[in-house]
C-alpha cells in the first residue's frame, strides 16, 4: 500500500526576472507551496512534524523577503528566481529530513499558475 500525505502553505514575497518585459521588475505574489510525501504505511509521517518543518523551511525564510536575494548564496542578487526554482529548493530540503519520500512539491504564484517538481 502506498499513501500520500499532502501539506500546504503560503508566503507572500517578492522577486523579478531579469531580461523579462513585464516580470524583469520587481514585483511580487501570494505564493502557496504544496508537497506531497510517499509512506508505506498510515501515520507514517507525524503531521505536525511536517507542518513545522514547512513553517520552519519555507514560511519564515520567504514570507515577505526579496527572493532574488534570499536564494543568493554568499550575498548579492540573483538576476532570475522562478517557482521551478523554488519547487526545487524545497524539495531538496524535504529529501533532507524525508528521505526518497518526497514525491512532488508543487509552487504557485496565483491560484492558476503553478510549477512543480518531482525529485
Amino acid at each position: 500500500m502506498v499513501f500520500r500525505v499532502k501539506a500546504c502553505t503560503m508566503f507572500s514575497a517578492a522577486h523579478r526576472i531579469e531580461g523579462h518585459p513585464r516580470c524583469g521588475r520587481v514585483h511580487g505574489h501570494n505564493y502557496r507551496v504544496c508537497i506531497v510525501l510517499r509512506e508505506d504505511r498510515p501515520m507514517g509521517i507525524d503531521l505536525d512534524e511536517l507542518e513545522k518543518w514547512l513553517r520552519e523551511n519555507v514560511y519564515s525564510k520567504f514570507d515577505h523577503r526579496y527572493l532574488n536575494s534570499v536564494l543568493a548564496e554568499g550575498g548579492g542578487e540573483l538576476p532570475v528566481v522562478t517557482s521551478e526554482d523554488l519547487a526545487v529548493l524545497v524539495a531538496r530540503g524535504l529529501e533532507e529530513r524525508f528521505p526518497g519520500r518526497v514525491e512532488l512539491v508543487e509552487v504557485c504564484e496565483t491560484e492558476d499558475l503553478c510549477a512543480s517538481y518531482q525529485p
